[in-house]
């Protein structure tokens, strides 16, 4: 009987859940990330080198009545987030510039992300979006760029620095320059809040994609588990049915069968003394020389035959020869 197996071909049963190297937007993919980590890796670095250019300036001229401290404490809250993104983006593009030569020098392709390594990401960069994205609004609130207001002159077109002044340009220079920092500071953070986002977005996109080839593998897996049972119950089924059969065809072949093996354990069994012929064991008393006292041959007949006479004979025939 044939046995019909379902056959998973290797192009259809995916191992990875991201395109082949070959691909044209398998690269392109590859290359708009690498620039987004290079992007963000500058902007969080020259927003982390503004914000630090901008704290000593405002320490030395403003102190803050309110907060936590009176130093510029607003200035400080983005410098660990952008820190740990420039970390972040380093590690990534070393580890992806590792990779990439050792897979060219082994002339292999290059392997996507591991499952681990994505929930590594997703937790990194939520991380830096959920403690960024606060501080560049603290940064932006204790601004002094809010403050700036143009320069009131008087009729005659003289500027005087008075109180109505006290925060233009003309009057109070370091209040603008240590204003642009924090802008500068702030627009480069923010798009490192953006990087961080499209980066987050794609690894999103990734885990649903590794899930989506997860279930899949198990929907097949499944499937062909279920069909080989399916195949195997009928193939069982069907072997019983033809054995029904066979012996519905030849009802008496166990019969004959039995009774073969029973003549053929008889044929070699040895033979039990009691399996040999009455008169060949049937000892006569007058071979003994006498009539003798044992008992009738009528009783010897109902006793086992034997070869030698029984014991009690033999003692009797001695005793009657003595006497």
């Amino acid at each position: 009987m044939s046995s019909t197996k379902t056959l998973i071909l290797t192009a259809t049963y995916p191992a990875d859940f991201s395109p082949p190297n070959s691909s044209r937007h398998h690269r392109l993919h590859r290359r708009i990330i690498s620039a987004l980590h290079i992007g963000g890796l500058l902007a969080s670095l020259i927003a982390t080198a503004l914000f630090s250019a901008a704290i000593p300036k405002w320490n030395a001229n403003f102190f803050h009545n309110t907060g936590p401290s009176s130093g510029d404490w607003t200035d400080g809250m983005p410098l660990g987030p952008l820190t740990f993104s420039f970390l972040y983006h380093a590690i990534v593009l070393i580890h992806a510039r590792i990779r990439s030569v050792r897979h060219s020098s082994m002339q292999s392709p290059m392997p996507s992300p591991s499952p681990r390594w994505i929930f590594v990401h997703i937790t990194v960069l939520v991380l830096v979006l959920l403690s960024l994205l606060p501080a560049l609004f603290l940064a932006g609130y204790g601004a002094l760029f809010r403050v700036w207001r143009p320069a009131i002159r008087t009729q005659s077109g003289i500027l005087v620095c008075n109180m109505m002044n006290v925060f233009s340009h003309e009057c109070e220079p370091v209040l603008y320059y240590i204003g642009n920092l924090q802008i500068g500071g702030i627009v480069f953070g923010a798009l490192v809040g953006a990087v961080h986002f499209i980066l987050l977005l794609d690894a999103l996109r990734g885990l649903r994609r590794h899930m989506l080839v997860k279930q899949l593998q198990r929907e097949k897996l499944a499937h062909y588990g279920a069909h080989e049972g399916r195949a195997r119950r009928k193939g069982s089924r069907g072997s019983r049915r033809d054995l029904r059969t066979r012996h519905e065809s030849s009802p008496r072949a166990g019969e004959v069968a039995g009774q073969h093996e029973h003549d053929h354990r008889h044929q070699h069994q040895p033979q039990r003394p009691q399996d040999y012929p009455t008169q060949m064991a049937v000892a006569s008393p007058d071979s003994l020389g006498g009539s003798g006292t044992g008992p009738p041959p009528q009783q010897l007949q109902d006793r086992p035959p034997y070869f030698i006479r029984p014991p009690e004979q033999s003692r009797a025939g001695v005793s009657r020869w003595q006497g």
